[in-house]
């Protein structure tokens, strides 16, 4: 049975600009919807840091709209090849937010880069790719 709505998940790393050709190329061959998601991690700061509300609300609304330009600047790609996709931001564990997504839109192939941007402000894939293969409900695509 082929795929008809193939999730990427994407973060503007080498790697997952990889994941996106493939995804771009299956999304034409099989005439499939192509879903791009990227997820930011929340805020985390030690119990005995304080930090004012304010500044973790500015951290986070900065954080989404650097991920919504990556993101649109994906799609910008994928129209440039003749393939309509639908982005969004998500937040929170990018495996369990894939996932979910996922299973929430029908989506049958999860498409990842085999490493992301990791570190505090972005972690999407390499642990992320590992927890995808392991437990996602759909066909999970590791491009290298």
């Amino acid at each position: 049975m082929p795929f008809k709505k193939i999730l990427l998940g994407y973060d503007g790393s080498e790697p997952s600009k990889k994941a996106l050709e493939k995804a771009i190329k299956l999304s034409k061959t099989l005439d499939a919807e192509l879903h791009i998601v990227g997820v930011i991690k929340p805020f985390e700061f030690a119990a005995i840091d304080y930090i004012p509300p304010e500044e973790i609300e500015k951290y986070e609304e900065e954080e989404l709209k650097k991920e919504e330009v990556i993101l649109k600047e994906a799609i910008e790609i994928a129209k440039s090849h003749g393939v309509n996709a639908t982005f969004r931001v998500m937040e929170g564990d990018p495996a369990e937010e894939l996932m979910t997504y996922a299973d929430e839109n029908g989506c049958d192939l999860i498409v990842v880069g085999k490493r992301g941007k990791g570190g505090f402000k972005r972690l999407l894939l390499g642990s992320t790719a590992g927890n995808l293969v392991k437990y996602a409900n759909q066909s999970v695509l590791v491009v290298k």
